[in-house]
């Protein structure tokens, strides 16, 4: 297999054509860093790192990239061609990396479960049929505005209670296996309208 070109005039065109496990082994092959395998390098660290830790469970992704890291920076460690912004600018992605990467491993799903609102977004989905509910009808059906909607849904993609997904300017959710088992026992127990309900 071809090694990873790191010589490349715009580094953003590999963030969607190269993987960790390529970039790995084109930086084990590399005699020293010169500024265009710098910049390619840190290019994809970022983006993919970004990406990592916005996605609602990659944990296997948060691995593999803190694994590359870890052996770009000890390597770098016995290079002098390494300037100190890059290496401190890596050690910050693995750190925040590692930080999504515990919150992973200990997210609670079931104290979201009391947050106000929760238990009424998950019904409002469930009783839909759990087929691409419009997050932008949450705010009419429970009375709060689009951000706080927001900042209710993202911490229950976060904890594996909904998948979201973009559909033009709105987001399309659905009940993971864990929140369509949330949802069902809640409508069992609350069968009155979930926009009434208070808290």
């Amino acid at each position: 297999m071809n090694t990873l070109n790191l010589n490349v005039s715009d580094p953003a065109m590999l963030v969607e054509r190269a993987t960790p496990h390529e970039l790995l082994a084109a930086i084990r092959s590399l005699e020293s860093w010169d500024e265009q395998a710098l910049s390619t390098v840190s290019r994809l660290i970022s983006v993919w790192s970004a990406r990592a830790i916005a996605s609602p469970n990659d944990q296997e992704g948060i691995s593999e990239l803190q694994r590359l890291i870890h052996f770009t920076i000890n390597r770098a460690r016995s290079s002098t061609t390494l300037p100190d912004e890059f290496r401190y600018r890596w050690m910050e992605a693995s750190d925040m990396l590692e930080a999504r990467r515990l919150n992973l491993a200990h997210g609670d799903p079931e104290a979201q479960l009391n947050r106000r609102h929760v238990p009424e977004i998950l019904k409002l989905i469930f009783e839909a049929g759990n087929k691409d509910f419009p997050q932008s009808r949450l705010a009419d059906r429970l009375g709060i505005t689009a951000g706080r909607v927001t900042q209710l849904v993202g911490p229950l993609e976060a904890n594996g209670l909904i998948t979201k997904r973009k559909h033009g300017h709105d987001h399309l959710l659905c009940l993971t296996e864990a929140g369509f088992r949330y949802a069902s026992e809640f409508n069992r127990h609350h069968p009155d309208n979930p926009g009434k309900s208070s808290s």
